[in-house]
């Protein structure tokens, strides 16, 4: 059982755990605070209609390496029929990019730079619940799409909430099977879609705020995706290293929008602020020798930002 405490300096407050009422309130709360999911998944679409037979996902979204992302909650705890429903939620999404084209195209407020291969759709699963039975881990491994387990709980004390998120680590398969393969990102394949000049560009700057990271002290792993680089703060994107086009790249660093438009640089540009990612896209204006260091304030407003710490 879990027990979360708030300490102050004068005493320690138990928090009682809030359940959401329904599986409609907890779509709900997802869709007003979508940074939950990580802060590189942007819902389009509440609700699709997939036929009676494949039953209607709850959400759909897109992230910032352009998969599509089935979102699926529970209100309770998840078992492993879960997945085999997630699964023909992805092939559905996959064997008919037509349907999901018309969601995109009908959809209001889209992100900005996110382009999606209408030809080869990338799926991505999240699932969502306040937990997952012990064998859901293991057998999402063996799907062959990537799945997001997020298991997510709210507490209150007095008028504050406070949410547990914890995404648990899913297991890959060790095999092909009848669906896609889950690529692996390396440096091999960003030499091969986008040449050695720019890559190396590109890692000269991922390396440069991995020194400026190790150099703060702060606990931000990265990974390669298929069109990022990810510093991450538990499951969220803090900043990131992108490519912007087959040879040209950006950094994009989580920050209110004031604080990003104030900047001004000799080495870097505000290229745009995306509102539905809440970050700025500083282009290099000399990517051949990628200097961060006049955006050093701007990556400890973001990590500030994110982290509460000041």
């Amino acid at each position: 059982m879990l027990n979360l405490y708030w300490k102050s300096r004068d005493q320690t407050r138990s928090l009682i755990e809030k359940p959401f009422a329904s599986e409609s309130e907890l779509e709900g709360y997802i869709l007003d605070n979508q940074e939950v999911l990580g802060g590189d998944v942007y819902i389009i679409h509440r609700q699709i209609r997939t036929g009676a037979k494949q039953g209607i996902p709850d959400m759909l979204g897109v992230d910032q390496d352009s998969r599509v992302c089935i979102i699926e909650i529970k209100n309770e705890e998840a078992g492993e029929d879960i997945l085999p429903q997630a699964l023909g939620y992805a092939i559905w999404a996959e064997t008919n990019p037509d349907s999901i084209k018309a969601i995109w195209l009908e959809s209001k407020k889209k992100p900005e730079g996110i382009e999606l291969d209408w030809e080869n759709l990338d799926i991505r699963i999240i699932l969502i619940a306040p937990s997952f039975k012990s064998a859901v881990p293991r057998m999402a491994g063996k799907i062959g799409y990537p799945v997001d387990l997020v298991q997510v709980r709210r507490y209150c004390f007095e008028d504050e909430e406070f949410l547990v998120v914890e995404v648990l680590e899913s297991k890959p398969p060790r095999k092909v099977g009848v669906t896609k393969v889950m690529a692996e990102w390396d440096w091999d394949f960003y030499e091969s879609e986008h040449g050695k000049e720019a890559t190396a560009q590109f890692r000269n700057a991922v390396e440069a705020v991995a020194r400026l990271v190790a150099g703060q002290g702060w606990e931000l792993p990265y990974n390669l995706n298929k069109y990022y680089v990810g510093f991450k703060l538990g499951n969220r994107v803090v900043f990131s290293v992108a490519w912007g086009g087959t040879y040209a790249w950006n950094l994009k660093i989580k920050l209110p929008e004031d604080i990003a438009r104030s900047f001004r640089g000799q080495l870097w540009e505000l290229q745009r602020y995306d509102s539905s990612f809440h970050e700025a896209v500083f282009r290099p204006l000399k990517p051949d020798s990628p200097d961060i260091s006049e955006l050093k304030p701007l990556f400890i407003e973001a990590y500030q930002y994110l982290s509460g710490r000041r």
